[in-house]
């Protein structure tokens, strides 16, 4: 049985085998790098990522569980979950320097209602986590980026990124094009 792509976004391709518990993802992104190397805290809020391999392209090829897609959270996540899920999506940090972000990022995160406490130490700590590759970090959250476990539970799956990698993997599809 061979590897399917189920999926693909800006730094990552999505990889599973048949029924498989567990995807492959070949990717570019440094918060998924930052998640395997053990930074990131250990909350239920995040997948466990395992590093399989560094990849003479530049890419690295990671493990982890399978997760179905999130098509409506309000009927997929668990009532605490759901209004976890929209008081992270009411979070809007807007920003010209990308040096500040990082600041940013953690006021919004600590103006999170009192009831979500280790929902926001566990993004604070993957904020600064993330400082390891820079303080340009963004964070977006949408159906599309997030799972749901079997109880209900939000799963942030790709929802941090770092702008100048983004710009970078822009520019050079930018580059692969022009030559085509």
């Amino acid at each position: 049985m061979v590897y399917k792509r189920i999926g693909a976004g800006s730094f990552s391709t999505v990889y599973r085998k048949g029924n498989s518990n567990h995807v492959l993802i070949v990717s570019t992104d440094p918060a998924k790098e930052c998640m395997s190397l053990g930074w990131f805290p250990d909350s239920r809020l995040f997948p466990k990522v395992a590093r399989l391999s560094y990849n003479d392209d530049g890419t690295q090829t990671f493990k982890i569980k399978y997760y179905e897609k999130v098509r409506a959270p309000k009927r997929q996540l668990n009532e605490r979950s759901y209004k976890l899920y929209k008081a992270l999506r009411k979070l809007d940090v807007t920003c010209q320097n990308d040096n500040l972000l990082h600041d940013k990022w953690r006021k919004a995160f600590n103006g999170i209602p009192v009831e979500f406490k280790a929902a926001k130490e566990a993004l604070l700590e993957a904020v600064d986590a993330l400082t390891n590759y820079g303080s340009d970090i963004c964070f977006e959250i949408s159906p599309r980026n997030i799972a749901v476990t079997k109880a209900g539970n939000l799963i942030l799956l790709d929802c941090f990124f770092l702008r100048s990698a983004l710009s970078e993997k822009k520019s050079i599809k930018r580059s692969l094009n022009s030559i085509k």
